[in-house]
């Protein structure tokens, strides 16, 4: 005899049960980033009813109306929805800069092959300085205003450049100066940097190796520093 298999009630029970609590979760992202950012709520509805008159438009102009209201309304709420998370994106950024780790905390949060290794150097103003393997190459960010910064940037980049060989490295210091990259912009310039020169067994080993000759890191927690973080040793 044939068996049918019905879905488990529990997994059903689960999903339904999740979905109240996602929805809570975005009511309450949404009340913290309005505080910051009081255009939000603007700019999002904007996003769900420019498109859902552009199919009533499309719809009035060539027909029929069931076919062009559905696709307005599915596309007002992707572009609503991709508003919303740019806005609550840009609140957190603008959160973050000025902490210490804050580009640390952005590049752990980026999916694909980024191997982070946070504050390998800082200094007594907590300037920090982070290093990061992927397939453009070693990148090593600094964090920090003024010359203490350069000065743990420059000798992150001698000491990796003894072990990395001929892989490419790049150096990056996170303001709003010249030649600095704005921490909002950090993400985007990592997507962009290239060529890809390493493979996925080829970043693993690299940052093996480096942290094999690298002085142990400081025992620090995940994203921003906090501001009373213990002094590590002077760069050298």
């Amino acid at each position: 005899m044939a068996r049918t298999t019905k879905p488990a009630d529990g997994a059903a029970g689960k999903a339904s049960s999740d979905t109240p609590g996602r929805l809570a979760q975005i009511r309450t992202v949404y009340k913290i980033t309005r505080q910051r950012d009081p255009n939000i709520r603007w700019l999002s509805l904007a996003g769900l009813l420019v498109p859902i008159l552009i199919g009533v438009l499309l719809a009035v102009l060539v027909g029929p109306l069931w076919l062009w209201l559905p696709i307005g309304v599915l596309l007002g709420i992707v572009v609503a929805m991709n508003v919303f998370s740019r806005r609550v994106q840009r609140g957190a950024y603008a959160e973050m800069e000025g902490q210490p780790g804050a580009a640390a905390g952005i590049v752990e949060r980026m999916r694909g092959e980024w191997r982070l290794t946070p504050a390998v150097g800082i200094n007594r103003q907590q300037d920090v300085v982070h290093r990061v393997v992927g397939r453009p190459g070693v990148i090593i960010i600094a964090e920090g205003r003024g010359r203490g910064a350069r000065e743990l940037l420059g000798a992150e980049v001698r000491r990796v450049r003894k072990v990395a060989g001929d892989t490419p490295i790049h150096d990056i210091i996170i303001g709003n100066g010249e030649g600095e990259i704005p921490l909002p912009k950090l993400q985007a310039h990592l997507m962009r940097l290239g060529p890809r020169t390493l493979r996925k067994p080829d970043v693993i080993a690299l940052d093996r190796r480096l942290k094999a000759v690298s002085a142990p890191n400081l025992p620090i927690p995940k994203g921003p520093l906090p501001r009373n973080i213990p002094r590590g040793p002077r760069p050298r």
